[in-house]
């Protein structure tokens, strides 16, 4: 049997892949290798079902957007609001006991296939209505319809 490193392989051996045994994928007496799954869902699809908090199975199912081939989990991955600023801290830590507390088909517009957004939940002084005069004479800000989270672009760490 040749090493892996020398293996023309369509399916990338990364993180924990390069641990896995050839039968563990490539299963039947003789080993089968046509047919072999190459999306994460032909090996995972229990854990996409089964996902830890409510809702998983709403999520598309690029895994590879949160999940990583390093671990399956914690899934760290993706464009999420921590990226363009630290929604942990300041105000928002008190909101971010678990993904539903920010992903919730009530608060607004679609972010990447997830219902969460800037305007969703800032209410009062912070609203569409109350913000779009103030920013008026903002050469880049959305008159009308907006993308969701577009607060982001000037006010990346969440504040002024």
């Amino acid at each position: 049997m040749p090493a892996l490193s020398t293996l023309d392989h369509p399916w990338p051996l990364e993180g924990t892949h390069t641990q896995a045994t050839c039968l563990g994928c490539h299963v039947g007496d003789p080993p089968v290798y046509e047919g072999t799954p190459t999306v994460c869902l032909g090996c995972h699809q229990a854990d996409y079902d089964n996902g830890p908090f409510p809702g998983h199975d709403a999520f598309p199912t690029t895994c590879g957007d949160c999940h990583s081939t390093a671990a399956w989990t914690p899934a760290t991955g993706g464009n999420h609001p921590e990226n363009a600023f630290p929604i942990e801290s300041g105000a928002h830590s008190k909101y971010r006991n678990d993904c539903a507390s920010c992903h919730d088909s009530t608060l607004g517009s679609p972010v990447g296939g997830e219902d969460t957004d800037c305007v969703g939940c800032h209410d009062g002084n912070h609203t569409r209505a109350a913000m779009d005069p103030k920013h008026r004479e903002e050469p880049d800000y959305p008159q009308g319809a907006a993308p969701p989270n577009f607060c982001l672009d000037c006010h990346a760490d969440g504040q002024d």
